[in-house]
C-alpha cells in the first residue's frame, strides 16, 4: 500500500467519520440559525484577538532564532508561521516544515535550525497544555470528572506495544551499525543527514540561550490567555452560550487541545466537533445543541485561520522582493 496515501488518507477518513458521526442527529437548519443570530461585532473582536495572538506567537518564535544569530522581524516570523497553518490543514504535520521553508526563503534561516527551534517551542506548548489541563481540573473538577467518565480510551495491546518497541530497536541498531561503518559515513546522503541533525540540535538547544527568557515566558502565557479570550468571546457572541461562565471557555480549550494531540485531524475537523459537543453537555446542553455550538465555534476559528493564512501567502512574494533588494544594496 502506498505509504503516502496512508499518511494523508487516514487522517482525512478519520476527520470525515468523526464529523459525520457528530452531525448525524443535528438539523442543518439549527446550524444556519446559529450563524444568523450571532453577534458579528464580537466576532470581529475575535479576529483582532487572534491577529494579536499570532503576532505574539511570531514574536516568541523570534526569540530562539535570535539566539542562533538571526534577526528576522516579528512580522516576518508571524507571516512564516501563518503560511504553515494552511499547510497543516491539508497535510497534518506539514505546517512546521512549511513555516521553516518560508523563513529560509525570506530571511535565510536554515530549515534544520528552524525546525529545531519549532520542536523546542512545541515542548514548551506541551507544558502549557499541562498547565491549562491542571487549571481546568481545579476550576471545573466535577464537570471534568464526569466528562472523562463518559469517554472510553482503548490502550494499545501488548503485541502492538511490543511490535513498536521491536521496530524502534531494529532501527536504532541499523543506525548504530551505519555510524560505525566508515564507507557509509562518507556517503553524500549520510553526510547531509548528519549536517541536518546537527542543525536541528543547534536550533533545539537555542531555547537554552534565549536573549530574553522572561519575555519568552511572558509571550507564552499571554498567547494562552488570548486563545482563551477568543474562545470566550465566541461564546458571548451566541445567545445560547452567552450565559456560560468563563471557565466553560477554558474547558473547551482544554478538551480541544488534548483531542488534537490524541486524534490529530486536519484543522481539528471531526475531533473538535465530537469532543467539544460532549464538553458542552456538562453545562446543560443536549448532544445536538452541543454539536451545533461546536460547529459554529470551529467554523469561525477555521475561517479566520484560513483567511489570515491566505493573506500571509500573498505577503510572502513581497518579502522575497524586499530581501532581493536588500541583497543588491
Amino acid at each position: 500500500m502506498n505509504t503516502s496515501f496512508v499518511r494523508r488518507g487516514i487522517p482525512i477518513i478519520l476527520a470525515v467519520s468523526l464529523l459525520v458521526y457528530a452531525l448525524k442527529d443535528v438539523s442543518f437548519g439549527d446550524i444556519a440559525r446559529q450563524f444568523k443570530q450571532a453577534n458579528y461585532g464580537l466576532i470581529g473582536l475575535v479576529v483582532l484577538v487572534l491577529v494579536l495572538n499570532y503576532f505574539v506567537r511570531g514574536s516568541r518564535w523570534r526569540q530562539p532564532l535570535m539566539a542562533l544569530g538571526y534577526r528576522p522581524t516579528a512580522f516576518r516570523t508571524t507571516v512564516a508561521m501563518q503560511t504553515g497553518v494552511i499547510a497543516s490543514m491539508i497535510v497534518i504535520g506539514s505546517g512546521e516544515l512549511t513555516r521553516c521553508l518560508t523563513l529560509q526563503r525570506t530571511d535565510g534561516v536554515p530549515v534544520s535550525q528552524g525546525l529545531g527551534s519549532v520542536v523546542a517551542e512545541r515542548i514548551v506548548d506541551l507544558f502549557m497544555l499541562a498547565v491549562v489541563l491542571l487549571l481546568t481540573f481545579v476550576l471545573e473538577f466535577g464537570r471534568m470528572q464526569r466528562y472523562l467518565a463518559d469517554l472510553s480510551f482503548a490502550l494499545p495491546g501488548p503485541y502492538l506495544l511490543g511490535g513498536g518497541l521491536g521496530v524502534a530497536l531494529v532501527l536504532g541498531l541499523l543506525i548504530w551499525l551505519a555510524a560505525r561503518n566508515g564507507a557509509v559515513r562518507q556517503h553524500a546522503l549520510v553526510v547531509r543527514g548528519i549536517a541536518l541533525l546537527a542543525g536541528f540540535r543547534q536550533g533545539f538547544m537555542a531555547i537554552r540561550q534565549l536573549p530574553r527568557p522572561g519575555l519568552f515566558i511572558f509571550l507564552t502565557v499571554f498567547s494562552q490567555l488570548l486563545v482563551w479570550l477568543a474562545t470566550y468571546l465566541m461564546l458571548l457572541a451566541v445567545d445560547s452560550t452567552h450565559n456560560l461562565p468563563p471557565t466553560a471557555a477554558l474547558t473547551i480549550l482544554a478538551v480541544a487541545s488534548l483531542g488534537g494531540l490524541a486524534v490529530p485531524t486536519q484543522g481539528g475537523i471531526g475531533t473538535y466537533h465530537f469532543l467539544v459537543s460532549r464538553a458542552l453537555v456538562l453545562y446543560g446542553f443536549t448532544i445536538a445543541q452541543g454539536v451545533v455550538t461546536a460547529t459554529f465555534l470551529h467554523a469561525i476559528g477555521f475561517g479566520i485561520n484560513l483567511l489570515l493564512s491566505g493573506i500571509s501567502f500573498l505577503i510572502v512574494p513581497f518579502l522575497l522582493r524586499q530581501r532581493a533588494r536588500e541583497a543588491v544594496a
